[in-house]
C-alpha cells in the first residue's frame, strides 16, 4: 500500500510539473511625470534609468534604456518609454524600477521608485526630493 501511495504521489508531482505553463512577458507603454516633492512642479532634463524584467531571461532585471524628462503639451517632467516588461503570466507586481542617479543628475539626490505598473498602457507620477 505504501508503494502504491508513493507511486500516486510521484505521478501527481510529475503531472504538476508537466502542466506548468511557459511564462509569457507582459509589456507596457509607460508614460510618466517626475515632479518636485516641495511644489509638485515637473522637473525637466533628468536622466532616468529604467530597469525591467529581461524578456529573454525572465529571472533577470536589465536596464532598458535611459530617458530624459522634458516638456510635453506644456507639462514639465514628462517621460515616455515603449516596451517596458512589467511582469509575466506567472509573476506580476513591482518589477519595474525607475532610478535617478545623482552622478548623471547634478543637484538632485539619487532616488529610485518601484511603481505598480499594470496593463498595456500606464502612467506613473514620481515625486523627487529637492
Amino acid at each position: 500500500m505504501k508503494k502504491f501511495l508513493l507511486f500516486i504521489f510521484a505521478i501527481a508531482i510529475i503531472s504538476l510539473q508537466c502542466t506548468t505553463e511557459e511564462e509569457e512577458p507582459y509589456f507596457c507603454h509607460l508614460y510618466g511625470y517626475v515632479l518636485a516633492e516641495s511644489d509638485s512642479v515637473g522637473v525637466n532634463n533628468l536622466l532616468l534609468r529604467i530597469w525591467h524584467i529581461n524578456p529573454d531571461d525572465m529571472d533577470q532585471l536589465v536596464v532598458l534604456d535611459t530617458v530624459r524628462t522634458h516638456t510635453d503639451n506644456s507639462l514639465f517632467g514628462f517621460f515616455e518609454r515603449d516596451s517596458v516588461c512589467y511582469g509575466t503570466s506567472q509573476k506580476q507586481g513591482r518589477y519595474v524600477t525607475i532610478v535617478v542617479d545623482s552622478t548623471y543628475n547634478p543637484g538632485w539626490p539619487s532616488q529610485y521608485w518601484t511603481p505598480g505598473i499594470y496593463g498595456e498602457v500606464d502612467t506613473v507620477t514620481l515625486y523627487i526630493l529637492d
